[in-house]
Order: structure tokens, then C-alpha cells, then sequence
């Protein structure tokens, strides 16, 4: 949908100062993985939101070129699987280019959740999705979960914010 002046203002903010500013915001670093029929995929993501609480909704965004995106679509679940400080090697472990789906499972302590999703044993918090819907935007998918699991566990959040894993202060 367009609006007047709004979709006539030029020139339209260019992709590399979208970057640097995006690159300032903060994020709860997080692990999305799919699962369907034998086969496992994940990736590190800090694209995720609540959506509403009636009934609990998140939403997450996904690269349309990553692997978990057909897994995702094909199983009609996934799981999000909210980082610890601890564990910024698994981060950067399911953000590597190239690596075989499978081996981005080798770290890390897994178990299968009530959908057939990896779940990260002592992540800070996870939640499992039913896909209510996908929506194609630009270079990536927006997915809508209806959460069908979660659990809140201890730990530090590991964070992300201009190109660097962090952490909270005093922690």
C-alpha cells in the first residue's frame, strides 16, 4: 500500500545506511531450527518479536536462501532457541556460510521437542512454533508462529550489536 507524499520521497534510504543503523540496535542472539522427515537445519537469527499473548505469537525473519526456510515450510514448525552468553561458538557455529546443515548440529546439547524440533539444552529460553503464516518481503521471509511450547531457564542472554556478541552489564 502506498501513500502520497510518503511514496513519492526520494531518494529512498540506500541498503549500506539501513546496515549502519540497524547494526546499532541490540538483540537477544538466537538459534531458529526445522526438522522434517530426518533431516535437521538452523540458523542464527536476532530478527525475533512477540507478536501477541492472545494467543502467543512470535514472530521471526528468515533469509528466503536459507536452507531451515524449506524445512520450516515442509513440517509447518520451528523452534527458537534463545542464546547464553556461554554460548556465542554455537552462534557463530550456525551463522557459518556453506556448512552442512547436519554439522551445524555437532555443538551443543539437543533434544527433539513435541513438534520434532531441535530444542538447545540450556539455552536461556525456547519456544516452539505451529507456522500460522509466511510472508515474502524483500530479501528474506517474515514467519508467524502460534507457540505450542516454551520454557524460561537461567543464564546470561547473549547479545549482538554492531557486528559484536555481547553482554549485559554487571553480568
Amino acid at each position: 500500500m502506498t501513500h502520497g507524499a510518503i511514496s513519492q520521497l526520494d531518494p529512498p534510504v540506500m541498503a549500506d545506511q539501513f546496515k549502519s543503523v540497524m547494526r546499532q540496535v541490540t538483540s537477544h542472539v538466537s538459534i531458529v531450527t526445522a526438522a522434517n522427515d530426518g533431516r535437521r537445519a538452523g540458523l542464527t537469527v536476532t530478527a525475533v518479536c512477540s507478536v501477541s499473548v492472545e494467543p502467543p505469537t512470535v514472530l521471526i525473519c528468515v533469509n528466503s536462501n536459507a536452507a531451515a526456510l524449506s524445512l520450516i515450510a515442509d513440517s509447518g514448525a520451528f523452534a527458537v532457541n534463545f542464546l547464553s552468553t556461554e554460548q556465542a561458538s554455537l552462534a557463530r557455529l550456525f551463522s557459518t556460510p556453506g556448512l552442512a546443515s547436519e554439522a551445524r548440529f555437532a555443538g551443543g546439547d539437543w533434544n527433539r521437542g513435541i513438534t520434532g524440533v531441535p530444542l538447545l539444552h540450556a539455552a536461556t529460553a525456547t519456544i516452539e512454533c505451529a507456522v500460522e503464516r509466511m510472508l515474502p518481503s524483500g530479501t528474506h521471509h517474515i514467519l508467524i508462529g502460534r507457540v505450542v511450547g516454551a520454557e524460561a531457564l537461567e543464564g546470561a542472554p547473549l547479545l549482538y550489536r554492531d557486528g559484536y556478541f555481547r553482554r549485559l552489564a554487571g553480568e
